[in-house]
């Protein structure tokens, strides 16, 4: 069904969305981050269109030129890790970061050319935040007669910078459903073999916990 595959696919790429986006002082505001975020990486891309769809390296460039600055890609790995972040050693919990990104990048960083004809609307009405955290809503304007689709942001202040943590697309947490899938390797195989699997680049570790569409909200340690 390639509308549920299109929709599915919304998650990850919505998180790379913001992979070219600058940091912002914590006392800005959140929901103008994301919507200049989102113009942002658009902007690039789709003055370069044809040459992102044709050159898979190009758009992958184009994210590494200016990686991850307003993502807490640390945070996110720990969350992603949860209990198993806590037994992994310093060297074991920088090696998934590193290599759990690049595999998210390898794996859907070249898509986003593919979806430059989406609008993306900041909501500001369901958009809220305190100084500890801040959630922006969006939707994804799919066109086509299907229904638009729902992409929070959860950000927290990181060195005085607000960070995202955590994306949500239809109920559906990208720290959360990483976290069920990798538990399951971890228990089978251990962390190891999950890090070494990423280090090679297996990107059918992170397609089959995308494929996986139960939802899993909470973003706490477990």
């Amino acid at each position: 069904m390639k509308w549920l595959h299109e929709r599915i696919l919304i998650l990850p790429l919505a998180l790379l969305v913001l992979i070219l986006a600058a940091p912002a002082q914590a006392e800005e505001n959140p929901a103008e981050l994301i919507k200049q975020s989102i113009d942002a990486v658009y902007e690039k891309l789709r003055a370069n269109e044809a040459r992102a769809q044709e050159d898979p390296d190009f758009v992958i460039g184009v994210i590494e030129e200016e990686i991850l600055p307003g993502v807490d890609v640390n945070g996110m790995a720990r969350l992603v890790l949860a209990r198993h972040w806590r037994d992994a050693s310093s060297e074991q919990q920088n090696r998934f970061a590193e290599a759990f990104k690049n595999t998210l990048l390898q794996a859907y960083g070249v898509q986003l050319a593919d979806h430059l004809d989406k609008d993306v609307r900041v909501i500001e009405r369901r958009s809220r935040q305190d100084e500890r955290m801040a959630v922006v809503a969006t939707e994804v304007v799919m066109g086509s007669g299907q229904s638009n689709i729902q992409v929070n942001y959860r950000l927290r202040p990181v060195n005085g910078e607000w960070k995202v943590f955590d994306v949500e697309a239809e109920g559906l947490s990208f720290v959360g459903n990483f976290r069920t899938r990798f538990n399951e390797e971890i228990n089978r195989d251990g962390l190891e073999a999950l890090i070494e699997r990423l280090e090679d680049g297996d990107e059918a570790l992170i397609e089959d916990a995308v494929g996986d569409v139960t939802p899993d909200n909470g973003a706490g340690d477990r």
